[in-house]
């Protein structure tokens, strides 16, 4: 398989398994001791958010794959794309990171009320600032790729697929209010089978129209694009028919008088907890963006080297990613309904056992390299970037984990959001970027470029444990102000 030899496969099946008995034997112990509730709680909330973002990460490392035999253009030209909708992406989830902070928290005061106009405020911004993305790509589609490369062949293939993926923006937009709310009231399987409906879907018409299958065009990655936006309207319409079906007072179903509903107290809280989150992730996607124009500074190899690792990486990583997730919504939960020295040993517990994940996935990342490279069609130069990218990203991914798990899971659970951006900001912008440009200005090669960018994560992870030790986060907002009125 792949041109490697029996014994290295031996050796990463035998590690994988051990590691999996681990797990089940941990959970095993923790399932009948006095950690039960704990464990019982996160398995049913993460199982079916991690299902959800595998499958939602997998979109983007598909595409990769299918589009690896094209060529390095055609490769870049997807990466450029997928900036442009990492970036759209990044301010819906900081706007609907707003929807799940305040839903998890009037659910767990079994305030109906308000979580419906949080459902409708939430859906009105997001949408509102879908539009806003639709506009640039589908109109000005030059404008956006010129700032990530000036290779022909790649603009105009990124032309094509950005024109057609800008009409899924708002369906994109509304499919991330429901699943935000659905997750914050504890159904996050809606959102996983939808999302798994979707992957099917996008998986067979990628094959049939980027390599022209039977009655199917050869579109290339036009192609690609055609058969992701088919997905996201399957997505949101089974999304929007669940809401409406599923009972006359579905929790997070609101109609007009639940948005007129919304008094000036509701909107100042809201603003004043969730600008911060909106600002943060759409600031730290911007600099992620900035990254992509200092690694084009060095050539269309290594957009491309940097593509492959980041969708690669995104996999390892999706587990601490998912379990932050959980963790901010059983976190507010038990803020909101007022079990404070409960959500203090919630956090320890999730702390160490994002980090251990984090470390143990990153470990995994760096065994499966030789794989990884016989799975991507590339040339023995990108090859050896590669190796080394997927090393540094391995070795720090413990700790990227820890800070994820403190930003999105800890601090934005209790509402503590303005030091969660400034920690997030003055970390990516007055460190990792400065190094990162400096280093490709000075001609350093790709993996190093990547070795500044990850520098960011030491100096999160110095000014963020003392915050969360502090328990300035712990803050139960329903308490701030009178929201239902």
């Amino acid at each position: 398989m792949f041109g490697l030899s029996p014994m290295y496969f031996g050796v990463y099946f035998f590690v994988t398994a051990l590691i999996v008995l681990g797990v089940i034997l941990f959970l095993k112990k923790k399932l009948v001791g006095k950690d039960r509730e704990f464990y019982k709680v996160l398995l049913v909330l993460c199982i079916p958010i991690i299902v959800q973002n595998f499958i939602s990460t997998s979109v983007n490392v598909i595409d990769t794959v299918m589009i690896s035999s094209l060529g390095e253009e055609s490769i870049a030209a997807v990466g450029v794309a997928n900036q442009v909708f990492f970036l759209f992406n990044m301010g819906l989830i900081g706007l609907t990171g707003a929807t799940g902070l305040f839903i998890s928290q009037f659910y767990g005061s079994n305030d109906r009320k308000s979580i419906k106009k949080v459902m409708g405020l939430s859906t009105i911004l997001c949408v509102g600032f879908s539009f806003i993305f639709f506009v640039l790509a589908f109109f000005f589609p030059e404008l956006i790729i010129g700032i990530f490369s000036t290779d022909p062949k790649v603009v105009e293939l990124c032309k094509n697929y950005l024109v057609v993926i800008a009409i899924s923006y708002p369906l994109t937009a509304l499919s991330m209010v429901i699943s935000a709310g659905a997750r914050a009231v504890r159904n996050p399987k809606l959102g996983m089978f939808c999302s798994g409906a979707s992957l099917i879907i996008n998986i067979i018409f990628n094959y049939c129209l980027i390599f022209g299958i039977g009655i199917f065009p050869e579109l290339g990655v036009k192609g690609a694009a055609i058969s992701t936006v088919f997905a996201r309207i399957i997505e949101c319409l089974l999304l929007v028919g669940y809401v409406i079906l599923k009972d006359k007072d579905y929790i997070i179903k609101f109609n007009i008088n639940d948005i007129k509903g919304i008094n000036k107290d509701f909107f100042k809280v809201y603003m004043s907890k969730g600008m911060p989150i909106f600002i943060n992730d759409f600031a730290w996607a911007i600099g992620s963006v900035s990254y992509s124009v200092a690694y084009a500074m060095v050539g269309t190899s290594a957009i491309a080297a940097s593509q492959i690792a980041t969708s690669t990486a995104n996999l390892f990583i999706m587990l601490a990613m998912c379990i932050a997730t959980g963790a901010a919504i059983m976190l507010g939960n038990e803020l909101g309904a007022d079990n404070t020295d409960r959500a203090i040993d919630y956090s320890n517990k999730f702390s160490k056992i994002v980090f251990v994940v984090g470390s143990i996935l990153g470990g995994m990342l760096i065994l499966s390299i030789p794989i990884l490279l016989k799975v991507y069609s590339t040339s023995s130069t990108m090859a050896g970037d590669l190796s080394k990218i997927f090393v540094i990203m391995g070795v720090l991914m413990g700790l990227k984990s820890f800070n994820i798990l403190v930003i999105v899971g800890i601090l934005r659970s209790g509402g503590d959001t303005k030091y969660a951006f400034a920690l997030e900001f003055g970390c990516m912008w007055l460190v990792s970027i400065p190094l990162t440009f400096f280093g490709a200005i000075n001609g350093f090669p790709i993996y190093m470029l990547v070795l500044f960018t990850y520098s960011e994560e030491i100096v999160k992870a110095i000014f963020g444990l003392p915050r969360v030790l502090s328990k300035v986060w712990v803050v139960n907002l329903t308490k701030d102000i009178e929201i239902s009125g």
